[in-house]
């Protein structure tokens, strides 16, 4: 499912260009050209932000951070993060 979108898109640009190379159709070559280069515009808006994750988040407050960190010595602020959003 992760693929589907840059799939399409490139398969629709693909496409595009095979129509209008192959068969001379310019106008339906440009439609489907523009209509891939649409959804790699609005692909971004319907996935999601990037870089987001889908597990807990919130506001990660640096003081509880430090607090877990002294509390545990070998843990990384990675790890101070994950565990005080829980």
């Amino acid at each position: 499912m992760k693929y589907v979108l840059p799939s399409l898109t490139c398969l629709l640009g693909g496409a595009g260009l095979a129509v209008w190379i192959f068969a001379g159709n310019l106008l339906l070559g440009l439609g489907l050209t523009s209509l891939a280069l649409v959804l790699w515009a609005v692909a971004p808006g319907l996935l999601g932000r990037i870089g987001t994750q889908s597990g807990t988040s919130g506001e990660v407050d640096p003081a509880r951070v430090k607090h877990y960190r002294r509390q545990n010595p070998g843990a990384t602020i990675a790890d101070g993060i994950r565990a005080t959003r829980k």
